[in-house]
């Protein structure tokens, strides 16, 4: 025999409910409790599953309306007194059936929370890029503007118009794609050894004399320059604050009101010091400043060259305010994932005129 927790339902007490402990025998059931004992012959026992979402076994006696016994522990069903009873056999099919259907029905509920889940997880980057594309430009803007605040104390720029304007009339095929998206480019130059150059949220670029220095042409200046370009407009520094926020709160403020980004987006200069890159922003940059160049008739090898540079150049740190805008992926995939893309282009590219070493030797003697 074997004891199982249960509740006497009986209408003849005050309370109508007492709780103690269900005996099953080959002959009958019993409940037993400190003030109640009561016994059901396997004659007259009446078995069912029942209650709340039919979650709980009931043991009656077909002959008495106002007393019954129930328990929650499903195992009761495999008693092996009750299987054995031939009496009992159908009362215990029909039973277990009514607690797998309810089993398996929390279990398709269950399993069906579980997709939506796993499929809102998976459509996160999705969210994440509708809700960015949601935010003012001005606010990313405002935050790009603090940021440059932050660091512009950390870099000595190079002021010169003159080479300002040659390198804006050079990379003006670039440049005007970007604007006719609704982004003023601002550009600076800066003296720090680093071989690169970043972005800021909202339009800002710094290009570091590193990037210069170790060039070889135009190509590859606006194969970087087209890189930074495409992290402001696919808004990868806004995601990737937003993407830090978690799944339920991007979810909520999708369908909500964007206007709750406004804190936090405010003081996403501070936080931007911290942030990196994700691998798949930088490869989607890739593919982005990509098309920009080939749009632009600007020949994308120079992307490919410049990868190649800083892959020789591998000792090189890109330290400070670079590192927190930079996760790169491993630099010989870029190489050769950019080298089937060039295989696939049939666009005729333009020589760029204007001579890069003047360029960068007249640079170099403003420093």
């Amino acid at each position: 025999m074997k004891n199982y927790e249960a509740i006497l339902i009986d209408t003849t007490i005050s309370s109508g409910r007492v709780s103690g402990v269900l005996t099953i025998y080959s002959d009958r059931v019993e409940f037993l409790s400190d003030s109640k004992t009561i016994e059901i012959s396997n004659t007259f026992l009446k078995i069912t599953a029942g209650g709340a979402g039919n979650r709980l076994i009931f043991f009656s006696d077909c002959n008495i309306n106002d007393l019954s016994i129930y328990t929650d522990d499903k195992k009761v069903l495999k008693n092996e007194f009750l299987i054995n009873n031939h009496l009992l056999a159908g009362q215990l099919k029909s039973s277990k059936k009514v607690v797998r259907k309810i089993i398996f029905s929390s279990i398709y509920v269950l399993s069906f929370f579980i997709l939506l889940i796993l499929g809102a997880y998976l459509a996160k980057d999705y969210f994440v890029e509708k809700l960015a594309n949601q935010v003012p430009r001005e606010w990313e803007k405002k935050a790009g503007d603090q940021l440059f605040k932050t660091i512009s104390g950390q870099y000595k720029i190079v002021e010169n118009d003159s080479l300002k304007k040659v390198f804006l009339e050079v990379a003006k095929p670039l440049l005007n794609q970007i604007e006719k998206q609704g982004v003023k480019i601002e550009l600076y130059f800066v003296e720090d050894p680093s071989i690169n150059a970043f972005a800021l949220p909202g339009g800002k670029v710094i290009i570091q004399s590193g990037l210069l220095e170790n060039s070889k042409s135009w190509e590859e200046v606006l194969g970087v320059l087209s890189h930074e370009l495409a992290h402001v407009t696919r808004r990868h520094h806004i995601r990737g604050i937003i993407n830090n926020m978690g799944l339920y709160v991007i979810l909520s403020t999708l369908i909500g009101d964007v206007t709750a980004l406004a804190g936090t987006i405010g003081n996403l200069g501070g936080e931007l010091a911290s942030l990196s890159n994700s691998r798949a922003f930088e490869t989607e940059a890739d593919e982005t400043g990509w098309g920009y160049l080939v749009k632009g008739h600007i020949n994308p090898k120079g992307m490919i060259s410049f990868f190649e540079t800083l892959d020789k150049k591998h000792g090189t740190k890109m330290d400070g305010y670079l590192a927190f805008m930079s996760t790169h992926p491993e630099t010989k995939n870029r190489i050769k994932n950019l080298k089937a893309k060039l295989k696939e282009s049939s666009v005729n590219f333009k020589l760029i005129g204007n001579d890069f070493v003047s360029f960068k030797n007249s640079f170099k003697s403003k420093m």
